[in-house]
């Protein structure tokens, strides 16, 4: 039976590809990946001639193609989808299509392998449970702020991807909202340059000094047991502004973030669908 597979690629050192993965590159014939110029070159260094292989992009923008690549499943085809690195359904683009494969009844498959994530996290030190990814942190700095404040209530590991371009900016939020933690920051994962660096409140200034601004980022807190009294302040005070100013869905949605603990945005997402 046909269906679509998901294969997750080395995320830095090409050594690291499982033997099923490898096996599925040589013999698999459908491929979609987030860059095919990326992908052909991966295909090179492991010597799999892939011109007689279909090759597509898929990426951010394809949503559009989702039902190409289901009527291509439909029709027999096994088709395999991959990213530039690591599994292509962590902070890539593969969700909307594994909804619409499972919505159809389709075979879903994966060759899983290694994920900054995961590395990231047994390289910190850090305790692995409770653990809450949020994938690559919001773009600006009052929306990072915030999104900071937001999980103030809820204990555990939690962990970020980040650019090279704001990974500074990041560094500098993150410590203007919790000065007395440690962050640690991972980059270039499993690469030649691989580096981790814990930072806390006595050398976080010197973060431009201790950290090679390229490459790819994972930053990493911990959160201690949640001090109950703090979060109650805290929401009485956005409570009381709701009630004195009044405000949208946005702002209710935050409150209500506070009170359960769960994701501001799909609580957001929630109060939307049901008006």
């Amino acid at each position: 039976m046909s269906g679509l597979t998901l294969i997750t690629l080395p995320i830095g050192n090409s050594g690291d590809i499982t033997l099923r993965a490898l096996e599925a590159l040589k013999n698999g014939a459908c491929f979609f990946a987030e860059d095919t110029r990326v992908f052909k070159e991966l295909l090179k260094s492991y010597g799999i001639d892939y011109s007689s292989k279909s090759i597509d992009s898929y990426h951010d923008q394809s949503v559009g193609k989702v039902e190409q690549i289901i009527s291509k499943i439909k029709e027999g085809n096994d088709v395999y989808l991959v990213s530039d690195a690591g599994s292509p359904l962590i902070s890539d683009p593969a969700f909307p299509l594994v909804k619409r494969v499972l919505e159809e009844g389709i075979a879903l498959n994966t060759l899983s392998g290694i994920t900054a994530l995961v590395t990231a996290l047994e390289l910190s030190g850090l305790p692995p449970h409770p653990l809450h990814f949020w994938g690559f942190a919001p773009r600006t700095k009052g929306e990072r702020v915030s999104s900071f404040k937001e999980i103030k209530n809820i204990s555990g590991t939690h962990v970020f991807y980040e650019s090279p371009h704001r990974i500074f900016e990041s560094i500098d939020s993150f410590f203007s909202v919790f000065p007395d933690l440690v962050l640690v920051v991972a980059r270039e994962l499993t690469k030649t340059f691989q580096t981790v660096v814990h930072l806390d409140k006595s050398n976080f200034h010197d973060a431009k000094n201790l950290i090679v601004d390229k490459g790819e980022f994972v930053f990493l807190f911990h959160m201690a047991q949640v001090n109950h009294s703090v979060v109650f302040d805290e929401l009485k005070e956005m409570i009381d502004d709701y009630l004195d100013h009044g405000g949208g869905t946005k702002k209710l949605s935050k409150i209500f973030s506070k009170i359960c603990g769960e994701d501001a945005k799909s609580i957001y997402d929630k109060l939307s669908r049901s008006k």
